[in-house]
């Protein structure tokens, strides 16, 4: 059985930088699912939301997002 963790939701700021925009992902954020951030590529997922995904868990929210766009329409 996989074990469900409660998400974190935190309000971030966006940061303009040099012509970038940044999102500082709070240190919790990754203690608590057991990832090294100097050995993690994220994968955004964005069209009027904006979801950071871990990459392990790429299939499933892809197919939720699918789900929750279908259901929009």
């Amino acid at each position: 059985m996989v074990e469900l963790r409660k998400p974190i939701i935190r309000h971030r700021k966006v940061v303009s930088q040099g012509g970038s925009h940044y999102i500082a992902i709070p240190p919790d954020w990754f203690d608590a699912h057991g990832l090294d951030p100097d050995d993690l590529e994220l994968l955004l997922v964005a069209n009027k939301d904006i979801r950071i995904v871990n990459p392990v868990h790429e299939e499933e929210v892809y197919k939720e997002v699918t789900e929750i766009a279908r259901n929009v329409r």
